[in-house]
C-alpha cells in the first residue's frame, strides 16, 4: 500500500492502448451517496454497459455498495476507487530531473518537506509531468493520503469481497477522465488552459490542467448541499423541494439564484483567488472554466461565472463521449450524468496502463 498511487500517477500520460477490452468499474464512494460506472472498450470506443447512483441511508455505506454490486454484470476486470477532501493533498513542486524510480525513493525520504503530516500517517507517491523535459528542473505532481482514510476504504472493499489494486484521488480521478475523452466542443487547441471544477455536495475540486494534464489542484469547502440549504431557508420550501428547484426553477429562477447569491459569491472569490495565483505563478491565463459534478446542476450558475470571469464557461458532462448500451438510454439520465466524473475517470484506468 504504500505506492497506492503508482498505477493511477502513471495513467495520466500514458495514450490509450487499442488492445484492451472487456468491462472496467468506476465506483465513486461519497458521504451521501455512492456512484458507479461500468465500462467497456470495443476498439476505438467506450461503451457505457451500467451505471447508477445510490444513497447512502443512516450513514450505511455498506449497505449501499451491496446494492451496487447487484447491480453489475460480470465479468469485469476490476472495481476501482478513491478517496477525496481531508486528509489528501496534491502539490505541485520542481524538483532535479531524475528517473521516476529514483524520484519515489527520494520523495518517500522528504515528504514531510511539502505535507503537514508526519510520514508513518500517509502514504505518498509522485509522477514526473515532464518527463521528456531537457531542462535540469522537472514538474511534479505529488499526492498524499492520510493512512486510516485508505486503510479504512480497503477493508470496506476487502469486506464485501470487492477486489481493488489501487486507490486513486478524486481529483486525479477527473484530470484522467478529461485526458481520455477530451473536453468536449466547448474547449479545443492542444495549448489550452482549463479549469475544471468539480462541484460537490460539500466540497468542491479545483483542478487547473494545461495541455491536459493537472498543473493545479485546490479544495474549496463550498457545494451544492449548501446551495440547497439556502434555497429552502430564503423561499422557505423544504429541502426535497429546494433541491428540485435548483434544477428546475421554472418562473423562480430569479428567485433561487438571489437565494444563493451569499454561496455564489463567495465560492467566486475563492476561484479568483486561485486563478490569481495560477496566472502569477505560471505566467498565463485560464481561458475556459468546465463544470462537473452535482452542485453545477444549479440553474443560471454559467451565466453567472462567465459574468464573473469574463471567460468561456460550459458543463463537461464525461458520459456524453460515451456510446451507450442498448438498454440504456440517454435521457433517463441528461440531467444526472455530470455528476458521474470521477466514477468514469476511475473506469479509464484499466485502459491506460501498461
Amino acid at each position: 500500500m504504500s505506492n497506492f498511487l503508482n498505477k493511477y500517477f502513471g495513467l495520466i500520460k500514458q495514450f490509450i492502448s487499442a488492445k484492451e477490452e472487456g468491462s472496467s468499474v468506476g465506483l465513486d464512494i461519497g458521504n451521501s451517496d455512492c456512484k458507479f460506472v461500468q465500462i467497456e472498450k470495443n476498439g476505438d470506443a467506450f461503451q457505457l454497459l451500467h451505471w447508477g447512483i445510490e444513497p447512502v441511508v443512516n450513514d450505511n455505506t455498506e449497505a449501499t455498495l451491496k446494492k451496487i454490486l447487484d447491480r453489475l454484470e460480470p465479468p469485469y476486470s476490476g472495481v476501482h476507487t478513491a478517496v477525496s477532501g481531508k486528509g489528501t493533498l496534491i502539490r505541485y513542486i520542481a524538483m532535479p530531473r531524475m528517473p521516476l524510480n529514483d524520484l519515489r525513493n527520494s520523495f518517500a525520504i522528504e515528504a514531510d518537506k511539502y505535507f503537514p503530516f508526519t510520514q508513518d500517517q500517509i502514504y505518498t507517491d509522485c509522477f514526473i509531468l515532464d518527463p521528456q523535459g531537457k531542462d535540469k528542473n522537472m514538474s511534479v505532481m505529488a499526492a498524499a493520503a492520510k493512512k486510516e482514510l485508505v486503510d479504512q476504504r480497503v477493508q470496506l472493499l476487502t469486506k464485501l469481497g470487492i477486489q481493488t489494486d489501487f486507490i486513486g484521488i478524486n481529483a486525479v480521478a477527473l484530470a484522467n477522465g478529461l485526458y481520455v475523452l477530451g473536453p468536449g466542443d466547448l474547449a479545443r487547441g492542444e495549448d489550452s488552459v482549463i479549469a475544471l471544477f468539480d462541484m460537490g455536495e460539500s466540497v468542491s475540486n479545483l483542478t487547473i490542467l494545461v495541455d491536459k494534464l493537472p498543473r493545479f489542484t485546490r479544495d474549496i469547502f463550498i457545494g451544492g448541499r449548501g446551495f440547497t440549504k439556502k434555497i429552502s431557508n430564503v423561499l422557505g420550501v423544504s429541502l426535497e423541494e429546494a433541491q428540485r428547484l435548483k434544477q428546475d426553477p421554472a418562473d423562480k429562477s430569479e428567485q433561487v439564484l438571489a437565494a444563493c447569491e451569499s454561496s455564489l459569491m463567495n465560492m467566486i472569490q475563492e476561484l479568483k483567488l486561485s486563478f490569481d495565483y495560477f496566472t502569477t505563478e505560471r505566467n498565463c491565463e485560464i481561458k475556459q472554466l468546465l463544470l462537473t459534478g452535482g452542485g453545477s446542476l444549479l440553474n443560471g450558475i454559467e451565466a453567472t461565472l462567465e459574468k464573473a470571469f469574463e471567460i468561456k464557461v460550459g458543463v463537461w458532462d464525461p458520459v456524453a463521449q460515451l456510446k451507450l448500451s442498448s438498454n440504456l438510454s440517454r435521457e433517463e439520465f441528461h440531467r444526472q450524468s455530470i455528476r458521474l466524473g470521477v466514477a468514469v475517470g476511475l473506469a479509464m484506468y484499466r485502459y491506460d496502463r501498461n
